[in-house]
């Protein structure tokens, strides 16, 4: 590709947006405050937590004891000062009582100690993993990344190796666990691990296909710690979404799912929606069905040709598609009627292109917020977050950047911690460095807080540094992998070869 080009209409959009700041980062990243806090993140002797979580803890509660009022006044008066328009009572919601934040705030506090304050920021353990706890499903789907099956993957973690894991998640403050699949439900280990989790104060959410979540079960899973379950709907139609899944009565089962997670006290409830060209245009009533149903989060996929999903890339959206859906989901983001989040990093793209600073914004493909601050914390979650916010755990004990990239092994968690897996990552700075790009990417004035999907980069050109071919600044690139399909497809047909498009479109040099 003609990289002169590339760059030329990356710059095409603005050279410079606005500096977003708030008073705090002129201190966090000196050397002295990361001295601080690498001392209050310390684990106290005596005790299980380090200063700080104790004192953001016992913040605005009357019960503490005098002893530790007294500890921790410098970090209660410092709160005070910083705390804005929000009272105490308010606050402390967000902060003692809600232990993943307190657990997100020590990852965070320990990794700008580690590292400083850095744009995106580097984290020493990512903030979440998703989990993809057994290969085993009932179901068929024409997408599944993980190729699964019902059986078992070979090698699959045993009950005692699932739950040291969560011990060292736990140890490690990562703040929030998602279990997966294949269908997570179908294990009996899925229990238990809730259970371990829960006993760390992490928050674990369920990605399921929802046929097995029955009114009694969802209130257990919550008795367990569970808080949020996202069930995949791929269409309004009932026989198009079975077909898809390649089960009948799937969608059905899914629905009386969604039913039970929005009647059940305690859980939240998702709809996830993997959107391709068949599925496309049923996106906003799919909203509205969401809306609807009660469903607080309606979360898009955003189509990654892997695992069996390789077989059906010609139906991936182009461009211009996935500009004008990311704009809707924008739209629907500010109508403040549900919780929009996407895995596709060119939605903060958009959200940041829009000057008004109340409007929302994609802090990262996990969530987002309104105002300022949200602007401020996204140039530091800044967006695709693989191997460096967050991670993948396979069934066998491999760990990926991300669901998406199931080759990419950065090890295995029978042979080595997960902090050294995680820490000596031979891709630690290409996830972490903006810089480190190649076209488009490197140079768009976005791409702090957006940085291209490099799980796509990895489906398509087999470059994990390249240009994300999904994004609108990379028409040009988009077009030619096209042309390099339908010429891939006809060589195909006609020498009767057994290679894949993907296979084909590696082996040029793009």
């Amino acid at each position: 590709m003609d990289q002169s080009k590339d760059r030329q209409s990356a710059a095409d959009y603005p050279a410079a947006l606005r500096r977003y700041e708030h008073p705090l980062e002129r201190w966090v990243g000196r050397d002295w405050v990361r001295y601080i806090l690498r001392k209050i993140t310390a684990e106290r002797p005596g005790t299980a937590r380090p200063y700080l979580y104790g004192a953001l803890a016992s913040y605005g509660d009357p019960r503490v004891n005098l002893h530790d009022r007294l500890a921790y006044w410098p970090i209660h008066k410092i709160i005070d000062r910083l705390r804005g328009s929000a009272s105490r009572q308010q606050l402390r919601a967000r902060l003692g009582g809600h232990p993943p934040t307190l657990r997100g705030i020590i990852a965070t506090a320990r990794s700008i100690a580690e590292f400083g304050l850095t744009i995106p920021q580097r984290w020493l353990h990512p903030l979440f993993v998703v989990w993809n706890f057994t290969n085993r499903c009932n179901l068929k789907c024409r997408h599944c990344y993980q190729s699964s099956t019902f059986q078992l993957a070979h090698q699959e973690l045993t009950l005692s190796e699932k739950l040291s894991v969560i011990d060292q998640l736990g140890s490690q403050y990562v703040a929030m666990v998602s279990f997966a699949g294949g269908e997570p439900t179908l294990s009996a280990d899925l229990e238990p691990c809730l259970a371990r989790c829960s006993e760390y104060g992490m928050h674990t959410s369920l990605a399921t296909h929802g046929g097995l979540l029955s009114r009694e079960r969802c209130r257990r899973l919550a008795r367990l710690g569970l808080r949020y379950v996202e069930i995949s709907l791929d269409s309004i139609d009932p026989e198009k979404h079975d077909r898809f899944r390649g089960i009948a009565g799937a969608w059905q089962r899914g629905v009386e799912g969604i039913k039970n997670v929005v009647a059940t006290e305690g859980l939240r409830a998702g709809l996830a929606m993997c959107i391709t060209k068949e599925n496309l245009h049923e996106v906003e009533r799919m909203l509205h069905f969401a809306y609807n149903m009660g469903v607080s989060c309606f979360a898009h996929f955003n189509f990654i040709p892997v695992g069996r999903g390789a077989d059906m890339i010609e139906q991936d959206i182009s461009p211009r598609q996935r500009e004008e859906l990311l704009e809707l989901l924008r739209e629907w983001m500010n109508s403040r009627r549900l919780g929009v989040i996407s895995t596709a990093p060119q939605l903060a793209r958009l959200c940041m292109m829009h000057p008004d600073e109340d409007s929302m914004v994609s802090c990262s493909h996990a969530g987002s917020a309104a105002g300022t601050q949200a602007r401020v914390a996204a140039k530091y979650l800044g967006g695709c977050g693989a191997g460096r916010t967050y991670a993948c755990f396979q069934p066998n004990g491999d760990v990926t950047p991300c669901v998406y990239m199931p080759h990419h092994v950065m090890g295995n968690i029978r042979a080595k911690s997960f902090t050294e897996i995680f820490q000596q990552s031979r891709w630690w700075d290409l996830f972490c460095d903006r810089n480190e790009r190649e076209g488009t990417c490197a140079v768009c004035a976005y791409r702090n807080y957006c940085g291209g999907c490099r799980a796509r980069a990895a489906a398509y050109l087999n470059r994990l540094d390249h240009s994300d071919p999904g994004c609108i600044n990379n028409l040009q690139q988009w077009e030619k992998l096209t042309q390099q399909h339908a010429a891939a497809i006809t060589t195909i047909h006609t020498n009767g070869s057994s290679h894949s498009f993907l296979h084909h479109v590696r082996s040029s040099s793009i």
